[in-house]
């Protein structure tokens, strides 16, 4: 094998991240649908683990990566299901710390590795998609966790306490609308924060999304250009040196 031959990178890969995004489109989109169903908190936990689960395994390239990937892994999945069957309030905001750290963390891995290695490859598609659902995903558990404030006080307006009360998935479900609203600065209004707290955590999203999107995504567009100019140039370079091989091997059967 030459120096210049590619080398499979086994961070990402095409299969994973295509994996994990099903898996997020799945938690995001049809968990929320089905949050008035009575198996709608197992479908939930459900879809959370498989996220965490993917994830894991599609930031998988160094040994001390693997072995940290799978600690997180084994905190972060019992912290999900623990709260089905201990049902109280330190307990659920310390599961969804865990759960918006390993999202985030899970995040910066898949869009760091696609960014170096796969510009302008469908991986860079599909990692940029799965690392903005990622973030998104991260900021909703954030707020989720942190949605009923000390002495039940409500830190989000337009949530009720009763639907706190009632469903996990259903003010998932709110909170991951109110997530994405906030990321990509629609901002709607009908669900508001209402504490500092929140409210510093709602503006640091809305910046960080638009960053996302002004700067990573249209990096990542440029670069499909540059990358086909960079293959045409190559290719150009790899006749000329065949040409001139092939005159030297022309010129010395001559002599």
């Amino acid at each position: 094998m030459s120096a210049d031959a590619e080398v499979p990178d086994p961070f990402v890969s095409s299969a994973k991240l295509l994996m994990l995004l099903f898996s997020l489109l799945f938690l995001l989109v049809v968990v929320p649908m089905l949050s008035g169903t009575g198996f709608s908190s197992v479908l939930w936990r459900i879809g959370i683990t498989m996220v965490i689960f993917l994830a894991a395994i599609a930031t998988t390239r160094r040994k001390m990566l693997i072995i940290s990937c799978l600690v997180a892994f084994t905190v972060a999945t019992p912290a999900n299901w623990v709260t089905l069957a201990i049902e109280r309030q330190s307990v659920f905001l310390v599961a969804c710390f865990i759960e918006s750290a390993f999202f985030a963390w899970m995040a910066v891995l898949i869009l760091v590795a696609v960014t170096r290695k796969h510009l302008a490859t469908v991986n860079s598609i599909y990692g940029a998609i799965c690392s903005y659902l990622l973030f998104g995903l991260a900021w909703s558990m954030l707020y989720l966790g942190v949605a009923r404030g000390p002495n039940n006080v409500l830190t989000i307006s337009g949530i009720s306490t009763e639907l706190l009360e009632q469903s996990d998935v259903a003010a998932f479900s709110q909170l991951i609308y109110f997530s994405f609203v906030t990321m990509s600065t629609l901002g709607y209004g009908d669900l508001l924060p209402v504490t500092p707290a929140v409210r510093t955590m709602a503006w640091i999203q809305s910046v960080a999304g638009q960053f996302y999107i002004a700067v990573i995504v249209a990096w990542l567009v440029s670069e499909i250009p540059r990358r086909k100019t960079h293959k045409t140039k190559k290719k150009k370079k790899k006749q000329a040196l065949a040409a001139r091989e092939e005159a030297k091997d022309e010129q010395s059967l001559e002599e």
